[in-house]
């Protein structure tokens, strides 16, 4: 080999690593959030909630299949589409029953973050 194809061989070798150094590494951007609901108890008594999340735009039917948690009085959902939903809880103290329909909005890699006072 002659000096002119060793340099251009190198020079060939000098440009395939520049372009291959310079690739990055494919983010992958979340397209979900997640809901943390506090449940606050007035007398350090929790009661026993049910709830339901649905949509703002068919708050006739419930969400089903949802990566959701209710554990000490903190409510966890992930995975959530963004967009507006309804949660709906109702609880029994004393034997008074109580009803609340509150929206809220998930927005895309947040997790949206509410607190309520039983």
């Amino acid at each position: 080999m002659t000096n002119k194809t060793t340099l251009k061989m190198m020079l060939i070798f000098v440009a395939i690593l520049a372009t291959f150094s310079s690739c990055k590494k494919d983010e992958v951007s979340l397209r979900t959030g997640a809901l943390k609901v506090n449940f606050t108890p007035n007398n350090n008594y929790l009661p026993v909630i049910d709830y339901t999340i649905t949509l703002e735009s068919n708050a006739s039917k419930a969400i089903s299949g949802l990566d959701k948690n209710l554990f000490e009085g903190v409510l966890t959902v992930k995975d959530l589409n963004p967009g507006n939903y309804y949660l709906n809880y109702n609880y029994t103290i004393a034997d008074r029953y109580y009803s609340k329909q509150v929206l809220f909005q998930i927005h895309s890699g947040k997790t949206t973050e509410l607190t309520f006072q039983l």
